[in-house]
């Protein structure tokens, strides 16, 4: 080992010798400088541009995964309200009046606590009681649906401005 180490050490040396006895033009002199600086200007270019480019590919993967949530979560909401909606036309024999909110003011805490919101304002979930005291739709916005419609939760517009839609009979 020691023997390796002193090989090494003589094979160095040589090599130092070698490079000090190089004349010294400025060619010379700068060859000289870029063995001791650190990375070039292209190879930093070339990591920064790499960093850049990996990181705008999770952040984008990472936004279509938060979008798909989102959407997963107004698809069980609308879920929770409909179940509400149901409760309350077995106690009452019909579903429960429209409201200026586009949700019903009559499904209190005794069916639902708390309404739910949408995730993600300025959309909201839409509720419409049908012609019949007997049918309604539940509306909602999903991000990873349909572009054609923006403004979710209109009152009484409900069916032509949402992208989503869980109509009873």
């Amino acid at each position: 080992m020691s023997y390796q180490r002193s090989a090494f050490s003589v094979q160095l040396r040589k090599l130092r010798l070698k490079l000090d006895a190089r004349p010294a033009s400025p060619a010379g002199r700068r060859w000289q400088l870029e063995a001791r600086l650190g990375f070039s200007l292209i190879e930093i270019l070339v990591a920064a541009t790499l960093i850049g480019l990996l990181s705008t590919i999770g952040f984008t993967g990472f936004q279509a995964v938060t979008r798909s949530g989102r959407d997963a979560l107004r698809k069980s909401d609308l879920e929770q309200i409909r179940s509400a909606l149901e409760i309350y036309k077995s106690e009452n024999g019909a579903y429960p009046a429209n409201s200026s909110t586009c949700q019903s003011d009559e499904l209190t805490s005794d069916y639902i606590n708390p309404y739910p919101d949408d995730p993600k304002p300025p959309f909201s979930y839409c509720y419409v009681r049908g012609a019949s005291a007997l049918s309604y739709d539940l509306c909602a916005h999903l991000e990873n649906g349909s572009t054609t419609d923006q403004f979710c939760g209109a009152v009484d517009s409900c069916t032509s401005n949402c992208n989503y839609v869980v109509t009873n009979p």
